[in-house]
């Protein structure tokens, strides 16, 4: 389902005015005698709205199209056909008329053929005059249109200034489209102003302390007139602060209109009493956009300061990723359900895959830790790595407060960076970089004060020390990346485990800016358990690097000396989504897991489990309680699974077996020389009694039973019973309490038994 467009609903609650759209400033009318009353008013007749909740209902539940909170009425209002003209005694002209949609919640405006000269004014207002838009000026308009915020109540006056000196030129505007808000988020279980899911947390809160820049490129967008999406602004190679921003291809409607809102948040951690302050900025370009990676590029047009963001907006364009490396980490920075802005955090590494109907392993899928979630709104908000550079924007997915577990799915950035057969319309690459430098990454740009230095080193993305290694051996592999002005020729990296950077690795090479390259360090041994694994670099080209914010990076893994790799292969059906997995220990411990799977899209899962010799157990869960079927045999049948070690099968589920309700548990076991193993054999095999104290009997069901070993948790030979027939008794009264293995060798194949002596 896709990430809704949001309406912000109730949020406009405040007694003054707390937007900032426009220039500022008091409309004229306000400082005549001008009544109100006198101004001719258009109504426009409530909506059928039994009818349109009946339609929302429909896609409210499909996610096909934006959450509608509003009924366009489409019109062709302009300053000849209605309104009133007010020729006041020193010879302005002021033109007003008043716009009411019949017991609407909000009323918001679509304008074209604005013609605004130097010197004329426009203000949208409620009759209250506590909520005031403007002042609009020619600066505010792209190829004439005007977009503008939500209008809280029914009623919307819209005035338009023309000075003495200007009453000979040409003036004027349409109003195109009047928007009758019918409905808040609240009715969809999502909500306006601090009234999100209450996982959501604040981006201001500690955990968003390293994130103020990115925070300050997140904004929120105004589609259609009636819907809500969420996007970042986002440097180019020029680092000029060209206003582009990044949002979804699904958010997109004709952006001339668009209202980009810029600093909705809260100043800390909890959600304030009434809504805080923001400014916007209003219309935009088409610059790019793609269905397969689901981007939309715009470039804003509206109210720009020296072709770029106002600086009072305190605006950041966040920096970029397009080589396609999986994330160790990732944070989304978002407006969920039209709320304050608010982030998100995946601690762990991100995979691509393919979902949300993408290309091949065209999203990047996650899954929120922290108690943290996207919401509907959240559309187009920017996916960073752990190097606070965007490499894709929200698509869809299923998280949310009451699904946390649920997968989000994002476009990836480098798919949509130069596709095969792309061009300007529908790439990336031709926008981003202009200077054609070939660049994988750039950092992001502040025009309050950042500009690039000469000598940044940066270091990323380890590798090899990360996860769970089966291995005693470690070899790390580090990222460096250079993001000066200056080519990068030597540089010096203290590394190492569990602590200390004792360490030393002396690089040499020769980096041009914004290039990266991958350093092998020297492969290190250590004792099985839980490491980890730290780096600093320094000396770049053997002087001071004149950013150290970029200069380590540390990482978590565990050895396991020894270890054993199983396998499992998992073919999943066509409602992956209801799938979900875990390895346990004999005592519950999970040591692997899966799930968030996407549905439509049968697949087969590989994964190796790096394991100490023993007993395991491996679950596989169904929510809706049919296991693995619901796909038809032209789709792929049932699904199944296999675990196997050293080529011998420990556990299966067959197709046919694959309808096993809601739950599946197998137990299976790992010893030492037990590749002959045979799983249709051990099937056959009992023992009892178990546990047992003094003897149990190995019973084989018509087998004929050769010998009969008893084994330790690490395969070591304790006693072998030779053996004619198809039961044999077994003396255990000598062994020490614990688990054990009985090994059971038959004329047909060799069973392998785990029994416990008390």
């Amino acid at each position: 389902m896709l990430k809704h467009f949001i309406f912000l609903g109730s949020f406009f609650i405040a007694t003054i005015s707390f937007a900032q759209q426009g220039d500022g400033g008091q409309p004229k009318g306000a400082k005549t005698s001008i009544d109100i009353k006198t101004v001719e008013e258009r109504v426009f007749a409530q909506p059928n709205i039994e009818q349109l909740r009946t339609e929302d209902a429909v896609n409210d539940h499909t996610g096909s199209g934006p959450w509608r909170f509003g009924f366009n009425n489409m019109t062709n209002l302009n300053t000849t056909n209605s309104g009133t003209w007010f020729d006041l005694p020193n010879g302005d002209l002021i033109w007003l008329v008043k716009l009411t949609c019949t017991n609407a919640l909000t009323v918001n405006l679509s304008l074209n053929d604005v013609k605004l000269p130097e010197g004329n004014e426009l203000y949208v207002y409620n009759p209250d005059k506590d909520f005031i838009l403007g002042k609009f000026t020619a600066n505010h308009l792209y190829e004439g249109e005007l977009g503008t915020e939500l209008i809280p109540g029914q009623t919307a006056i819209v005035e338009y200034y023309i000075p003495a000196a200007n009453r000979d030129l040409a003036n004027g505007l349409t109003i195109y489209r009047v928007t009758h808000g019918y409905r808040t988020a609240a009715e969809y279980h999502e909500k306006a102003f601090g009234s999100s899911g209450s996982c959501n947390m604040n981006v201001n809160c500690a955990d968003g302390a390293p994130w103020v820049d990115q925070r300050n490129s997140a904004v929120m967008l105004v589609s259609g007139g009636s819907g809500f999406c969420s996007g970042a602004l986002i440097n180019n190679t020029q680092n000029d602060g060209k206003p582009y921003v990044l949002t979804a291809n699904h958010c997109y409607s004709s952006p001339t209109s668009w209202v980009f809102r810029f600093n909705w948040q809260a100043t800390a951690c909890t959600n304030p009493s009434a809504s805080p302050t923001f400014q916007s900025l209003s219309g935009a370009v088409l610059r790019s956009r793609r269905s397969p990676s689901d981007f939309c590029l715009v470039e804003i047009t509206g109210g720009l300061v020296n072709n770029t963001v106002p600086l009072t907006y305190s605006p950041y364009f966040s920096g970029w990723d397009n080589s396609g490396t999986n994330p160790t980490s990732t944070v989304s920075i978002h407006h969920p359900s039209g709320d304050i802005k608010k982030i998100s955090f995946d601690d762990a590494a991100a995979a691509p895959v393919t979902a949300m109907g993408s290309e091949a392993q065209g999203c990047w899928g996650v899954e929120w830790d922290r108690n943290t979630t996207t919401e509907g709104g959240s559309s187009g908000s920017p996916l960073f790595d752990q190097s606070k550079r965007i490499i894709g924007q929200l698509w869809g997915g299923g998280a949310s407060c009451s699904n946390l577990s649920a997968p989000d799915y994002y476009g990836r950035l480098s798919k949509s960076w130069n596709p095969s057969g792309s061009n300007s319309t529908n790439q990336l690459m031709f926008w981003l970089d202009p200077t054609s430098s070939n660049a994988t990454f750039i950092d992001g740009y502040d025009p309050n004060g950042s500009t690039s230095v000469a000598l940044d080193a940066g270091l990323s993305t380890p590798q090899g020390v990360a996860g769970t290694l089966c291995t005693a051996t470690v070899t790390p592999q580090v990222t460096i990346t250079n993001s000066g002005t200056s080519t990068l020729t030597a540089l010096t990296i203290n590394y190492g485990f569990d602590g200390p950077t004792n360490l030393t690795f002396n690089w040499t090479g020769s980096l041009a800016q914004y290039q990266t390259t991958v350093v092998t360090l020297p492969t290190a041994t250590l004792a099985g358990g839980n490491h980890t694994f730290n780096a600093i670099i320094s000396n770049p080209n053997g002087a001071a690097d004149e950013n150290a914010t970029n200069n380590t990076i540390a990482s978590s893994f565990t050895t396991v000396v020894g270890g054993l790799i199983a396998g499992l292969t998992l073919n999943l059906d066509c409602y992956a989504s209801e799938t979900a997995w875990q390895l346990t220990t004999s005592t519950g411990s999970v040591l692997f897991s899966g799930s968030g799977y996407v549905d439509d899209n049968p697949i087969t899962v590989n994964e190796n489990f790096c394991l100490n010799y023993g007993c395991y157990n491996f679950t596989i869960t169904d929510t809706y309680g049919d296991g693995l079927t619901g796909c038809s045999a032209a789709n792929g049948g049932a699904g199944s699974y296999q675990i196997t070690f050293n080529g011998a099968i420990k556990a299966e589920l067959t197709e046919a077996q694959a309808n096993f309700g809601s739950t599946n548990t197998q137990n299976f076991c790992i010893i030492d020389d037990t590749g002959l193993e045979d799983l249709a054999i051990s099937n056959s095999v009992s023992v009892y009694p178990n546990p047992a104290n003094e003897s149990l009997t190995v019973s084989a069901n018509g087998l004929n039973v050769t010998a009969v070993d008893v084994l330790s948790l690490t395969g070591q030979l304790l006693q072998n019973i030779p053996s004619e027939g198809t039961a044999v008794k077994v003396n255990v009264a000598d062994l020490a309490a614990g688990v054990y293995f009985i090994r059971v060798v038959t004329e047909q194949g060799v069973a392998l038994k785990q029994i416990i002596v008390e």
